[in-house]
C-alpha cells in the first residue's frame, strides 16, 4: 500500500513539473496585446490576427477593449479590424511584437476615415501611491492638443496629433480632472471633472469623436485600464 502511495506521489509531482516546464516553454513565444474600439460610428468591430479571428477581441463595442491577450511574437504581425454586422475590413496594419512585453492597437479616427495605431504599453509598477496615466489622441480632427490634468490644469504633455500618444506620467492617486485642448481651438476641448485612479493602477485616456459631431460622436475622453 506504501508502495502504491509513493508511486502515486512521484506520479503527481512528474506531472505538476510537466505542466511548469510547458507553460514555460509556451510564454517566451507571446507578447500581451489590448485591442480597443475607439473608433467613432463604426458600431461593434471584431479582430483577426494574422486572419485568424480573436474571440475575445470580438463584437467591441465603441470604447470599449479586450484586455490584454496573449499573441504570438514576431515581425509584421497583421491585424485587421472588421466590422462585426458586415464582416467588412474597417482598418488594419502589421505590427511588431516582442515576447513578454505589452502593446495597445487601437482602431480610431471615424467611420469615413479610420485609423489603426499601435501603442508600446508600459506596465511596470508606479511608485507607491501614485498611478500611471498616458493620453492618446484618436480624434479625426486636425486638433494639436495639451494634455492636462487635477484642479490647477497642470500641463503634463503637449502637441499631440491625431494618432499620437504620450509617454505615462507617474499623478497621485485620487480624484482628478483630466482635461485635453488645443490652444488655437479652445472651444475644441474635452473634459473629465472627476475621474478616479487607483494607486498601483495603470490607465490610458483616449480622446475620440470629433467637434462637429453631435451624440455618440462628440468629442469624448474615455479611460481604460492597462492593467
Amino acid at each position: 500500500m506504501k508502495s502504491i502511495c509513493l508511486t502515486i506521489s512521484i506520479l503527481s509531482i512528474a506531472l505538476a513539473f510537466s505542466a511548469c516546464n510547458k507553460d514555460n516553454t509556451t510564454a517566451p513565444n507571446s507578447a500581451n496585446v489590448m485591442f480597443v474600439n475607439a473608433c467613432n460610428g463604426s458600431a461593434n468591430i471584431d479582430t483577426k490576427v494574422n486572419g485568424t479571428k480573436l474571440s475575445a477581441g470580438s463584437n467591441l463595442a465603441y470604447f470599449a477593449s479586450s484586455g490584454y491577450q496573449s499573441v504570438t511574437a514576431g515581425t509584421g504581425v497583421g491585424i485587421d479590424f472588421l466590422v462585426t454586422a458586415l464582416g467588412t475590413s474597417l482598418s488594419n496594419g502589421t505590427a511588431n511584437f516582442s515576447a513578454g512585453s505589452n502593446y495597445s492597437v487601437f482602431a480610431g479616427g471615424i467611420i469615413t476615415a479610420p485609423t489603426f495605431v499601435v501603442t508600446s504599453d508600459d506596465v511596470s509598477a508606479p511608485t507607491s501611491g501614485n498611478a500611471k496615466v498616458r493620453f492618446i489622441n484618436l480624434s479625426s480632427d486636425a486638433l494639436n492638443e495639451s494634455f492636462y490634468l487635477g484642479s490647477s490644469n497642470q500641463k503634463l504633455d503637449s502637441n499631440i496629433t491625431m494618432s499620437a500618444y504620450t509617454p505615462y506620467f507617474e499623478v497621485a492617486a485620487g480624484s482628478a480632472k483630466v482635461l485635453v485642448q488645443d490652444p488655437l481651438q479652445p472651444l475644441n476641448l474635452a473634459v473629465i471633472n472627476s475621474q478616479t485612479f487607483v494607486a498601483g493602477k495603470i490607465y490610458t485616456i483616449m480622446l475620440s469623436g470629433t467637434a462637429s459631431g453631435s451624440g455618440a460622436a462628440v468629442l469624448t475622453l474615455t479611460v481604460i485600464n492597462n492593467n
